[in-house]
């Protein structure tokens, strides 16, 4: 979908391109200990980070360069480091530098006497939290004070410095130039923010350019359409680097350490955005290669994705949707190919449009978050799937302008994260200013757990008593006590002559309405204006829901519909999961989105595999009269009901495809009253803190 411009070279048998850029970062004030605060120890918390621990020479190779930047390998990982320097440094002594590039790690410090406890901490603190650093970084080492008076280090300090064998030290001028026998050292203005960097000797004969460093990993799940750059101008630069024969791209990732150097609640986390999200300077196709043909790079970014970035989370690159948003199969994904979903045996489906960006937060450590969107199960139905925590908020609660939309009636901005104390920061602070939200103190937990009778138990027994086991843990911790129920019987009242096909045909063509007239339609007219007459080629899925909305859809259909939705909406929050004073949501739901612990794949032909199960997304197989209880994501949806994926754990289960045991993620929905998202994300946390949710892992298996 992104055309590749600069160069390209060989390496080894595959080959390098990058796309022309100009990038640095922004100069911020030093991290400290009381500005890395919670969200380091939310970092430190769920990241294992294992690095080697030996001191030796670095090693750096060149491996391509072009008038934007240069890409290196530093122990046999690869970076990139744009050319244009973050800042230029002049040591008071000459540097001993030779041309070429030298990995640095920069610290910074508020106190004096700078201790040897606290560089030993500093360069744990990397360890633990930065995958870009690395022990080759320590070769060479810059150190600032920022305090007021002259700084100065210990005599454990100095010794701890000796004992490194550093190449050479760097000191900010207001420090006291140690006595070291074996270690060069010279004086400077001020060093770099605390992070790993390159340096390289400046265009001045005195000089040293300090660039920002990027470690570039690999994109092996297809998840992202590109990785993105900082652009010096404001908003990004998209990339388009591979190193192989596979061609699979590489995402430069910067620095967790150099990230926290911003005092802001999210500073450290890094995010991928699905591309249906503007963010300036960047495409957008929503999966369309049309789409993204007759439209510019976003010249601004999405107000939901600025409020991320205003709480301070770093955009690492776009991730692939199917096409619009439209809930597509895997099979009908062929604009954009449908990503690879790392759980299990490697071919199960991670269902619907945000699939890719929860492909990602499944298969990269180096991903705290990201984010996708929901209208009728698209966030919800993939965090089941790779087995992650997924929301999807009460409709209305972030602003939707700049992005691409499917049903402005059901359309949320969502997200996928691993770690359960992350996940709540995460959402407490991005619908903290929510127009929906009920800001109203709760006292306590709501008091019932609804649990709909005709949905559980689900077909696989193992599955079921994860179920189970976590309804008791919400009596046991929480006080919620379990009311079975038929659900459908429950809801039949509040649906349209009662009759649940004709529910769904409402949800439909909301979606199909919206879509061809917000998005379909201005695109034929748009691609038939600048390529001649000619039309734009749309995947299956769009092509035959844009098809309805011309042919058999009208106004009045459209305004029956969101009628329908409408007395959903205020039915259900009235008479269902009413509103609580105490509780602010008087109940909770709880079901499975997923397909009941049994695999389901992305070929189409093996969900006929023995055991396999066919993820349904807005329809039910062919010829067969579609039941409530395969669709209660369509409850939140048209309700604009708030609800959360929690996972739960992993069962398993013989693979067809791999022929042997595989393990398959699984996980809970519960859902609240309108506005009630603190409910949900303070019930993920206290069970996190009872230990009854933990964080998952990625690859293979979440657990």
């Amino acid at each position: 979908m992104v055309p590749e411009f600069g160069m390209r070279g060989d390496v080894g048998n595959g080959h390098v391109s990058f796309r022309n850029h100009d990038s640095t970062a922004s100069t911020t004030s030093g991290a400290t200990r009381r500005q890395l605060g919670a969200m380091r120890a939310i970092l430190v918390h769920f990241l294992q980070v294992s690095l080697a621990c030996a001191l030796v020479a670095a090693s750096v190779d060149v491996v391509e360069t072009d008038a934007s930047g240069t890409i290196l390998q530093v122990a046999g990982m690869p970076y990139y480091t744009p050319v244009k320097p973050l800042l230029t440094v002049h040591p008071s002594r000459h540097s001993g530098i030779t041309p070429g590039f030298a990995p640095v790690t920069g610290i910074r410090s508020q106190y004096s006497p700078i201790t040897k406890a606290f560089l030993e901490a500093q360069v744990k603190l990397f360890r633990e939290l930065d995958d870009v650093w690395n022990d080759e970084f320590m070769n060479l080492l810059f150190i600032s004070y920022d305090g007021q008076t002259t700084g100065f280090f210990d005599e454990a300090a100095e010794k701890w410095l000796e004992s490194m064998k550093l190449s050479h030290l760097y000191i900010s001028s207001n420090i006291r130039v140690p006595a070291l026998n074996s270690t060069r050292v010279s004086q400077i203005t001020t060093g770099p923010p605390a992070g790993p960097y390159f340096t390289t000797p400046s265009s001045t004969s005195s000089g040293l350019d300090i660039h920002n460093a990027y470690r570039l990993h690999k994109d092996e799940y297809e998840a992202f359409l590109f990785g993105v750059l900082p652009h010096p101008s404001g908003g990004w630069t998209p990339t388009n680097i591979t190193l192989d024969s596979t061609g699979l791209q590489y995402i430069p990732v910067p620095s967790r350490i150099a990230l926290m150097t911003k005092s802001l609640p999210l500073s450290g986390t890094r995010f991928a955005l699905k591309d249906i999200f503007d963010a300036a300077g960047l495409p957008t196709g929503a999966g369309s290669l049309a789409y993204a043909r007759v439209h510019p790079p976003a010249s601004s970014t999405a107000p939901s994705v600025q409020r991320l970035l205003d709480l301070g989370a770093t955009l690492v690159g776009k991730t692939r949707t199917s096409q619009f948003a439209h809930g597509a199969a895997p099979w009908e994904f062929h604009d954009i190919p449908y990503s690879w979903n790392p759980r299990a045996d490697g071919y199960l489906t991670a269902s619907a449009s945000s699939s890719g960006s929860a492909c990602a937060i499944a298969g990269y450590e180096w991903l705290e978050f990201t984010v996708g969107s929901d209208t009728r199960g698209s966030v919800r139905k993939p965090a089941a799937f790779v087995g992650a925590y997924g929301v999807r908020p009460s409709q209305g609660s972030l602003d939707l302008a700049g992005v691409v939309p499917l049903s402005e009636e059901m359309d949320t901005a969502g997200f996928f994260a691993r770690d359960p104390r992350l996940f709540t920061e995460i959402g407490s602070r991005w619908y903290e200013a929510s127009p929906v939200r009920i800001k109203r103190p709760t006292i306590r937990f709501p008091r019932k757990l609804l649990y709909p009778t005709e949905h559980f138990p689900v077909s696989n027994p193992d599955a079921q008593a994860l179920y189970d086991a976590f309804a008791a843990a919400l009596q046991t911790h929480l006080k919620i006590t379990t009311v079975p129920l038929n659900l459908t019987h429950a809801l039949l009242p509040h649906l349209p002559n009662a009759s649940f096909p004709a529910f769904l045909r409402a949800s439909n063509t909301l979606a199909e309405y919206r879509s061809w007239h917000s998005v379909g339609k201005p695109l034929v007219e748009r691609h038939k204006a600048l390529f001649n007459g000619t039309l734009p080629s749309f995947d299956p899925r769009p092509k035959q829901m844009f098809a309805r909305a011309q042919t058999e859809l009208t106004d009045a259909d459209f305004a029956s519909a969101v009628a329908v939705r409408r007395a959903f909406l205020d039915s259900v929050n009235r008479d269902l999961i009413k509103a609580d004073t105490k509780s602010c949501s008087d109940s909770l739901l709880m079901y499975d989105a997923g397909t009941g612990g049994r695999p389901s794949y992305r070929i189409e032909d093996f969900n006929s595999l023995d055991g396999a199960a066919q993820a349904l997304l807005s329809a039910p197989p062919a010829g067969e009269e579609p039941q409530f209880k395969d669709f209660f994501t369509f409850v939140g949806s048209m309700a604009g009901l708030p609800e959360v994926t929690v996972p739960l754990g992993q069962v398993p289960y013989f693979s067809q495809v791999s022929r042997r045991w595989e393990v398959l993620p699984v996980a809970v929905q519960v859902v609240a009253h309108r506005g009630c998202e603190d409910v949900l994300f303070e019930m993920v946390r206290r069970l996190a803190a009872k230990g009854v949710l933990k964080g998952v892992q990625v690859g293979r298996e979440a657990f």
